[in-house]
């Protein structure tokens, strides 16, 4: 008679938990996108732009920033502003990004053997449904053109 309640126990908690694996319908990428950079170089006055249609549900998004470089990139380090305004619930917010792309001995943190792939975090964002959000990404170093850099993304997603 235990044998056969903890079977039963087992199998629903099984139960359980494949619906909590399995049963979220609400979560996932909302938009992911990248834009290339030109050949030339990223100049601080280029600003990447990055629109997000209307968004279908009030809630908490989590948001990324992507970034890919090759080799040519000279520094171990990059600083990004990253500006965000959402229409028509007024969400605004300005991020300054310092992010890390060698550890401290000069290698490279990223994915990638030629080509390197990072992802870094933003602050997550809360969305009214219907919003279209634009994001705005444009590097602050001293150097201009910054060569090395080919790639800039942003992802968004629901949670």
């Amino acid at each position: 008679m235990a044998a056969r309640r903890s079977r039963w126990l087992l199998l629903a908690l099984l139960g359980v938990m494949m619906s909590l694996l399995y049963g979220c319908t609400g979560g996932g990428y909302q938009y992911s996108h990248y834009e290339t950079v030109g050949s030339e170089g990223w100049k601080r006055s280029d600003t990447l732009r990055f629109t997000v249609n209307p968004v279908q549900h009030y809630g908490t998004y989590a948001e990324q920033l992507g970034l890919r470089t090759t080799s040519l990139y000279p520094f171990m380090q990059l600083m990004l502003i990253v500006s965000q305004e959402a229409q028509p619930s007024g969400f605004c917010r300005t991020d300054t990004m310092n992010v890390r792309l060698t550890d401290d001995d000069g290698l490279v943190t990223g994915e990638g053997i030629s080509h390197y792939q990072y992802l870094f975090p933003l602050p997550p964002a809360t969305l009214a449904a219907g919003d279209t959000l634009r994001v705005c990404v444009h590097h602050n170093m001293q150097r201009s053109p910054l060569v090395g850099i080919t790639d800039v993304g942003f992802s968004l997603i629901f949670l």
